[in-house]
């Protein structure tokens, strides 16, 4: 039986097979589709979304169900040739929609999803609706005997499954993993480095994930943003040019902007779309941090940006993500090495380094690179409830004075401008965060 769908879902996929419906059957697979029983909708019929529809991701397992599909397909035997298809609905706002799908051959798969994307809004302006959301996807594939291409608009009703779509879970471990509750998903993309996700949580506001990773949310981001940059820019005597790397959601950035001697902040970013997206959906993070004039913003590897620069900075603070794939390097001797010569003076540098709980090898790993690098190196340790296991670690390592040596005068003195600004951090949360329990102490002897 046919149930009347809540929920549409856009799918693309892509594949090879021996023979068409192979392929056709691999491409299915390869967008989520391939254990869903599908209707497919006549012409005529595809283009109409009931009222009361919204968009939701296809989750598995399966919708276990009969599910009505507007399902654009394109097959080539033509090695070399490109073949793509895509899809494009628009919502108003009780849910009303309608479908539109296309497939190409020898055109990019980007201008087919834009032309559909089109067709759309003009067919909401012939009906006379307002347009609320525009969704689209679509896939493109280079032929090397027999391809497939398919994209699809899915109409489904399955209360397990929505349930199931309620919540993201982020693997501590293996063995280990963390559910959030959410009530929406904002915003997914594939960038060329990294999965990325905005979520609105029940619990933590809207939330930022990379890989399925939870990177910051609205509600706790200031307990590890201001650990990250006021340890370091306390124990400087007079931090004026600040090297970020990392932490495209700018909540560093605008934490290291209220400083008040910080004149200069270059921050370096692999990845441009996790800085649009932060810029759109989670502005209260940046609270406008990336527009101000003290802010020079480089999207490159910094890795390959330190290269370049020598002696130009008085603190560095690295946001990097977990040490997998690409950011393995960024935790190692030779990339804290290229830190520590882009500062001048009595230089710090603060790295994030991971849980004590779960990842003790990574900060043993970092404190070691750290003290390779400088004459000082310290553990200290901050609270974020977002992370693995709450207890967080950071690495911070100085040509200059010991943090534990700043006069607790000077500390209150300096702190004055921020006082009743500051979420977590004070000078005694200075402090206390160098006074480490003895299993963490462990780990940087």
């Amino acid at each position: 039986m046919v149930q009347a769908p809540r929920f549409i879902s856009l799918v693309a996929g892509r594949a090879e097979g021996a023979t068409p419906r192979v392929a056709f059957e691999a491409a299915l697979r390869a967008a989520g589709l391939g254990q869903v029983h599908l209707l497919p909708l006549r012409a005529e019929e595809s283009p109409l979304i009931p009222p009361g529809t919204r968009f939701e991701p296809l989750h598995e397992p399966p919708i276990p169900q009969l599910a009505p599909v507007a399902l654009a397909r394109v097959e080539s035997a033509t090695p070399g040739e490109t073949i793509a298809a895509a899809v494009a609905a628009g919502l108003g706002p009780e849910g009303r929609g309608l479908v539109r799908t296309g497939h190409a051959r020898g055109a990019p798969a980007a201008e087919l999803e834009r032309a559909l994307r089109l067709e759309v809004e003009e067919a909401f302006r012939a009906h006379g609706w307002p347009l609320h959301e525009l969704h689209s996807c679509s896939v493109e594939h280079a032929v090397e005997r027999q391809g497939c291409a398919v994209a699809a608009a899915v109409l489904w009703e399955e209360p397990a499954a929505v349930e199931e779509a309620r919540w993201v879970t982020e693997a501590w471990t293996p063995h280990t993993h963390c559910r959030f509750k959410i009530r929406d998903h904002l915003y997914r993309a594939r960038t060329p480095f990294q999965r990325l996700d905005v979520v609105e949580t029940v619990e933590f506001g809207r939330m930022l994930l990379l890989d399925n990773a939870v990177q910051t949310t609205e509600r706790d981001e200031w307990a590890y943003h201001e650990m990250l940059a006021y340890v370091p820019l306390f124990a400087h005597p007079k931090p004026r040019r600040v090297l970020i790397v990392g932490g495209g959601d700018g909540g560093l950035l605008r934490a290291a902007l209220a400083h008040p001697d910080v004149e200069r902040v270059v921050q370096v970013e692999i990845d441009r779309e996790v800085v649009e997206a932060a810029k759109r959906y989670l502005p209260s993070i940046s609270r406008g941090a990336f527009d101000d004039p003290r802010v020079e913003l480089v999207f490159q590897d910094a890795f390959e940006y330190l290269e370049t620069v020598k002696g130009l900075f008085d603190v560095a603070l690295l946001d990097t993500t977990d040490p997998i794939g690409p950011a393995v390097k960024l935790f190692t001797s030779e990339f804290y090495g290229r830190v520590a010569r882009a500062l001048g003076g009595e230089g710090v540098a603060a790295a994030q380094c991971g849980s004590p709980w779960f990842q003790p090898d990574v900060i043993r790993g970092a404190i070691r690179a750290m003290r390779a690098c400088f004459p000082l190196a310290r553990l200290y340790l901050g609270f974020v409830p977002t992370y693995p296991a709450g207890l967080w670690a950071f690495a911070l390592g100085t040509r200059g004075r010991d943090p534990l040596a700043v006069p607790a005068d000077e500390l209150q003195e300096r702190f004055a401008p921020l006082r009743g600004r500051t979420r977590y951090f004070t000078p005694e949360v200075f402090r206390a965060a160098f006074a480490l329990p003895p299993f963490v102490a462990e780990l940087s002897a």
